[in-house]
């Protein structure tokens, strides 16, 4: 909990991110808060990816969240209109990992 992690995107156009874990239950649960980077960081991001660990027959099933409830309020419209690819690249990112867990990569 607390520790925290940069990320460099890209959504037509490069940007960083400052992360820090909020939600941490080993083996079950890992959620981080995401801000933009530097000055921006006090009116863009809030947003939580969070993901979940439930073992069944098997395996393990991976649920990824994407809360925006504490996005700023500056940043939330234009978050709300980033939901359905948002949607598709969490369903990417389970294919990916469910691939690489397999070994059908």
């Amino acid at each position: 909990l607390g520790d925290r992690f940069g990320m460099d995107m890209k959504i037509g156009v490069a940007y960083s991110t400052s992360n820090t874990v909020i939600e941490l239950e080993e083996n079950r649960r890992i959620a981080w808060q995401t801000l933009a980077g530097g000055a921006l960081s006090r009116l863009v991001g809030g947003r939580i990816w969070r993901y979940e660990l439930e073992p069944v027959d098997g395996g393990t099933l991976v649920t990824e969240t994407w809360d925006i409830s504490k996005e700023a309020a500056t940043s939330k419209p234009v978050v709300r209109r980033m939901e359905g690819m948002t949607r598709r690249n969490m369903a990417a990112t389970l294919e990916r990992i469910e691939q690489l867990v397999t070994g059908t990569a």
